[in-house]
């Protein structure tokens, strides 16, 4: 009787595919800063979190941008339940410009699952609110203006997430919180000014993340 041959073929290594968080932001260096810092901080190894880059600043854009970028994953593959995407913008500014548009935005994004950090005013709000409480409507600039009493020389360029953010974020998101519980109790509309609706809570999210 023959005794087969043994066999040395090596079975292809298996292809692990990382949970994947995209987030699309309308600043070009502030948000992505950011998002990138808190990513590295955390040293995530089974998260992916990819800032994706666009030309473009609206809303409508960037939530476009989350749709093209998610599709191209599916059609890899490489799109898991888990995943998810962000659009990361501001409030007032498109509010003012084009409100029919901004609640287009708002149903599109909605109706294709993608998830919505909006800081209203600014950016600069949700930095804000690290250091301190605030309920009252506030324009962008006003927001900027106090966070300089807080980060003097403040540069949108500038990442401050480790020196100046990452103690107190943990103060921000209760914050944001509050502000959000408050909104709905006075039943204003949605993202109304002051707020950073869905930003704490992507944070958040990025957080857990970190302790597995």
């Amino acid at each position: 009787m023959t005794m087969a041959k043994p066999s040395f073929k090596r079975n292809p290594p298996s292809k692990s595919i990382a949970k994947k968080i995209l987030i699309a932001c309308e600043g070009k260096h502030t948000e992505p800063l950011y998002f990138r810092a808190i990513s590295r901080d955390l040293r995530l190894s089974t998260v992916k979190v990819i800032i994706l880059t666009h030309d473009r600043t609206d809303p409508l854009s960037i939530v476009n941008k989350l749709i093209e970028e998610r599709q191209n994953k599916k059609r890899e593959k490489t799109w898991l339940s888990g995943d998810s995407a962000w659009a990361v913008f501001d409030g007032d500014e498109h509010i003012q410009k084009d409100l029919n548009k901004w609640y287009q935005v708002i149903q599109i994004a909605k109706k294709e699952n993608i998830q919505l950090a909006i800081t209203n005013p600014s950016i600069e709000f949700w930095y804000l609110i690290h250091f301190q409480d605030h309920f009252a409507n506030i324009s962008s600039s006003q927001a900027e203006k106090r966070l300089r009493q807080h980060i003097p020389n403040y540069d949108k360029s500038i990442c401050y997430y480790s020196a100046r953010l990452k103690a107190k974020t943990e103060e921000a998101i209760t914050r944001a919180n509050n502000l959000e519980r408050d909104a709905k109790q006075n039943k204003l509309p949605e993202y109304a000014n002051p707020c950073c609706s869905g930003i704490s809570q992507l944070v958040q999210m990025l957080l857990n993340l970190g302790d597995y």
